[in-house]
């Protein structure tokens, strides 16, 4: 049973008697904590002013402000760390390090899922829901014979190459269209489809109202579940972009803050529907968690952006005796490198996408199983170490970036205490622990040279943590990696 030993490949922490070794001897790192009496596993206690009992929690343990502010550059002055930011830490008495391993996917919760969705909609497979038939096919045909006849050879405006070749090749489109005509039927013949544990699964929901969602379940790559559920038809069957794509608002410096009165809808009334949504799917072990507000994209012909609605999105995670899951954007299954053929395993996420239509996209994916308390109490570092390591961490870590950019400039306003699920994927793939992490959220802008023009980068989205230490033995945690 895989333990602690979860950090081989990750940064060592410089110049740090603190800091623990990493590998399968980490574990020895992993030890009780001690009240102020002396005994192990107990939270300390004292009395209030009015002889009741009052709780240390960890904040005191470690001695943690409500809010912290510092100043960091490297030698150069190029990078910047900013920090002027809450410190958010579960109001528990002690933290726990728990085993966890990828959860059975079975034909119940598939089930449950479909029901929770599509209980009065046809699935249809793909294969026979997308077919061309030749009533459809000839009018493209005629639609792009027309265009030639016009002298109109870029209907799409696709634009030239370098050399001032059109980039879509008007004749060959017709030829592939022609050789298809061929093997096409006269009609469309739907086939049903039902999900099934175990095996792919994707299908055009149709709803009552003409709506159509795209709904699709598999099992592969880093993933050990992924179900993705996404509108693509609204209602009366107004077809949606197949590019359309909802992400967070903050994503790109041209987007337009949404207001509840430009989405039509409260966060109340979303969020009330995405629970509806979670209790019907029967998962009851993730909660509420976060929130933003969201946007959807979809790119035009000319790779200009349109905006097709705005919606929040919201975000459930796990909570495990007072101490959250916190979420990034990172997925952590990703390769350390692209040769490896090593198995990964990414982290369990809900999250949902609402507008004032409803529920527009879903995905849930690698649920967990959680099993043993390895650690009952674990001793954590205090807060004031944490921040050096942090400190120096930030330098460190962006050494390479400062080679190619002018400058790079964070401003952290969110530290935030919680759990993140590390493995070590070359021992076992799917088991894992949870164990308190410290992630530092905020902005950055960076400035770079290309072809003699200054460029600007900002990345500003809530739920980027630009650095992940474990508050137990100090070491760097790679969020993509998950380790």
């Amino acid at each position: 049973m895989l333990c602690i030993g979860m950090f081989t490949g990750c940064a060592q922490t410089p110049d740090s008697s603190l800091v623990k070794p990493k590998g399968s001897k980490a574990v020895d790192a992993y030890t009780e904590a001690d009240d102020v009496s002396g005994s192990k596993g107990e939270a300390s206690e004292s009395k209030n002013d009015d002889g009741s009992e009052s709780k240390t929690t960890i904040r005191n343990l470690i001695d943690a402000p409500q809010n912290y502010k510092s100043h960091v550059e490297d030698d150069s002055a190029k990078l910047v760390v900013n920090t002027d930011a809450s410190v958010e830490i579960p109001e528990v008495e002690k933290i726990s390090a728990i085993s966890v391993t990828a959860a059975e996917v079975t034909q119940e919760l598939l089930d449950r899922i479909t029901n929770a969705f599509f209980s009065e909609a046809k699935l249809y497979t793909l294969d026979s829901y997308y077919v061309k038939t030749k009533d459809e096919i000839k009018k493209t045909l005629d639609e792009l014979k027309e265009d030639v006849a016009n002298g109109n050879l870029d209907p799409y405006n696709y634009g030239t190459d370098d050399d001032g070749n059109y980039v879509y090749d008007i004749y060959e489109d017709i030829e592939t269209w022609e050789q298809e005509y061929e093997t096409a039927p006269e009609k469309k013949t739907l086939t049903e489809a039902k999900p099934v544990a175990g095996n792919f699964f994707d299908c055009i929901a149709q709803m009552p109202d003409d709506s159509q969602y795209y709904y699709m379940i598999s099992s592969d790559g880093s993933d050990t579940l992924s179900v993705k559920i996404k509108k693509a038809a609204n209602k009366g069957g107004e077809k949606i972009p197949e590019d359309a794509m909802w992400c967070d608002y903050g994503y790109s410096e041209e987007e337009e803050k949404p207001t509840e009165e430009s989405i039509g809808l409260s966060l109340d009334e979303a969020k009330k529907l995405v629970k509806e949504k979670v209790e019907k799917m029967g998962i009851t072990d993730l909660q509420f968690s976060n929130w933003n507000y969201a946007v959807c994209k979809s790119f035009e012909g000319d790779n200009s952006s349109g905006n097709f609605g705005n919606g929040y999105r919201i975000d459930y995670a796990r909570t495990i005796n007072g101490v959250p899951v916190t979420q990034t954007i990172a997925d952590g299954g990703a390769l350390e490198d692209m040769d490896s053929t090593m198995e990964t395993w990414s982290y369990e996420s809900l999250c949902f996408y609402v507008d004032k239509d409803g529920i527009e996209s879903m995905t849930y994916s690698n649920p967990y199983t959680i099993g043993k308390i390895k650690t009952e109490n674990l001793n954590l570092l205090s807060f004031s170490e944490v921040m050096k390591i942090y400190e120096k961490m930030m330098v460190v870590t962006n050494a390479d970036n400062m080679q190619y950019e002018n400058s790079r400039v964070y401003n952290i306003d969110r530290i935030v205490l919680g759990y993140a699920r590390i493995y070590e994927p070359s021992t076992d793939a799917h088991t894992g622990i949870l164990i308190p992490v410290w992630d530092f959220f905020g902005s950055m802008t960076s400035e770079s040279e290309y072809n003699g023009e200054t460029e600007s980068n900002t990345s500003k989205d809530p739920n980027e943590s630009f650095l992940t230490i474990n508050a137990v033995d100090g070491s760097i945690i790679d969020r993509d990696l998950g380790y």
